[in-house]
């Protein structure tokens, strides 16, 4: 076989391979993480490493915000976050502008209404399996933001 046309098959090869495969973002990590897929489970250090890697800086008050720029997450963008571990349960809060919780509630297939939520518009919960559930909650003017995604995992 001919040198170049090994060159150009092999090349075009490698080309495929990498664009085959979309490059991970600095928010791929907190988005698998408030899938709150049933069985997933995480530490205090997993998200906190995930937050960083978003851009995500914690504050004095143990909230964690965006310092430089802008975090973008689900179309919108991140106002805080928080992370709670205890013996009780585990919870990944984010806190979002500009983006329409009922929206991003059915993209998730979230559609039960979360009576126990006390928000003037909807919110939204679905349980994933036995011990995770996950809540996309409705703005709060008060506290500035439009949505938020929470993913409680039971032990």
């Amino acid at each position: 076989m001919n040198k170049p046309l090994i060159a150009l098959t092999l090349g075009f090869a490698l080309t495929t391979a990498a664009v085959a495969a979309p490059p991970a973002t600095s928010t791929t990590a907190l988005e698998n993480l408030l899938a709150c897929k049933a069985g997933s489970d995480f530490t205090e250090a997993q998200v906190e490493q995930a937050f960083h890697a978003a851009g995500l800086s914690r504050d004095p008050g143990s909230v964690f915000e965006p310092k430089d720029k802008a975090v973008a997450l689900f179309g919108g963008t991140v106002a805080s976050a928080d992370v709670s571990v205890s013996n009780v349960h585990k919870s990944l809060h984010v806190y979002l502008n500009n983006v329409d919780h009922t929206r991003l509630a059915h993209t998730w297939s979230v559609t039960t209404v979360d009576d126990a939520a006390q928000t003037e518009e909807p919110s939204y919960i679905k349980q994933t399996d036995a011990r995770h559930t996950l809540h996309v909650g409705a703005a709060d003017d008060y506290e500035g933001y439009s949505a938020s995604v929470t993913c409680q995992i039971h032990p």
